[in-house]
């Protein structure tokens, strides 16, 4: 772990020349791309460029470096890290056939500079930060005793600060030793009409080896017909208009898109932050939790790393590494935010 990494200020400054968007979670697959003609595989590229390569298999990120340029980039991500700018692609690079295919916008990217990148309509104004477990339920106890409740709800206090710093409105779902049903927790994101919900926790395993950060967020193949039919039934936005089924079902599926993309947007920008900032991190994965499935707002969870774990769980009992889990989230958060807020004017 790095050195402790001052105010969430001076993070934002050094981001801010590094990040300037989001990513879509990395996962190989080996299907035949739409156009594969189009696309060059790696070795390729990098003879016709003069780039040399690394290809991190275990986060499935390619570097591509050459004497004036450098890129990394993430399989099926339309994102790219290009001399310290992110930029967006129209396809994805691919694993396909046992070769890294690159696509086309690639040769674009390092002939004539950055491509534009896409233009959302969204940004976080209220977000909902939920400190795990409480109460009755103490969550995961290391072996010395320490209570991941507790550590929860720490960190969320801090996190709390540095976004309220940065001008957000914050809401905790609690601020003290309580217990909350889940549903309770994520009524507080609909009762405030959260942009973001946001949950902390710690892991733990039955190997002590296991260790690092985890950021989970939810697919829409989780919620089934019922879930929909709930949500419906419940929904103010929807009870208070006449509309037919069909409609209802066009409304649903439009709001679940959009809150998995911006889901996946903010978990692969805290992967990113938290990578680049020195943590343990794995890429974001996709989990049926009921905070993500009920909060009907882009929605994702942090794992602040293993109780189980010798070395991270004394890290975590330590105020400073605290408030780097803290400042990590949080300008993960203000950078994405950043960029949606600086497109419209580019």
């Amino acid at each position: 772990m790095k050195r402790a990494f001052g105010n969430l200020t001076g993070l934002l400054l050094f981001f801010s020349l590094f990040f300037s968007g989001c990513a879509t979670t990395a996962q190989r697959r080996s299907g035949m791309p739409a156009s594969v003609n189009n696309y060059l595989s790696l070795d390729e590229f990098c003879k016709k460029y003069n780039f040399e390569y690394s290809f991190d298999t275990l986060d499935d990120v390619i570097s591509l470096n050459s004497p004036d340029k450098e890129m990394k980039l993430l399989l099926n991500s339309t994102v790219v890290l290009y001399n310290g700018s992110a930029v967006f692609l129209k396809v994805e690079p691919l694993y396909y056939n046992g070769r890294i295919l690159l696509p086309p916008q690639l040769v674009e990217l390092v002939s004539r500079g950055p491509l534009a990148s896409f233009k959302p309509t969204f940004n976080f104004k209220t977000i909902v930060i939920d400190p795990g477990h409480g109460g009755k339920d103490p969550g995961a106890i290391s072996c010395n005793g320490l209570q991941e409740k507790k550590i929860n709800l720490i960190v969320a206090g801090y996190l709390k600060e540095d976004l309220e710093r940065q001008g957000f409105k914050v809401i905790m779902t609690r601020t003290s030793d309580s217990y909350l049903t889940l549903a309770q927790r994520t009524n507080i994101a609909k009762k405030y009409h959260a942009d973001l919900f946001v949950s902390i926790h710690a892991n733990s395993n039955r190997s002590s080896s296991v260790q690092g950060c985890e950021i989970y967020y939810l697919s829409p193949s989780r919620l089934n017909s019922l879930e929909r039919a709930l949500k419906l039934a419940k929904s103010e936005s929807f009870r208070s208009k006449k509309l037919d089924s069909d409609t209802e079902t066009i409304l649903w599926d439009l709001l679940i898109a959009r809150n998995h993309a911006l889901s996946s947007e903010i978990s692969n920008m805290l992967y990113f932050t938290f990578k680049n900032l020195g943590f343990s991190v794995k890429p974001p994965k996709q989990a049926p939790f009921y905070v993500l499935r009920f909060a009907y707002v882009p929605a994702v969870l942090v794992e602040m790393g293993y109780l189980s774990n010798s070395y991270e769980e004394k890290a975590l009992r330590k105020k400073y590494y605290q408030k780097q889990v803290a400042q990590a989230i949080a300008l993960g958060i203000v950078s994405l935010n950043k960029h949606y807020a600086e497109l419209p004017k580019k």
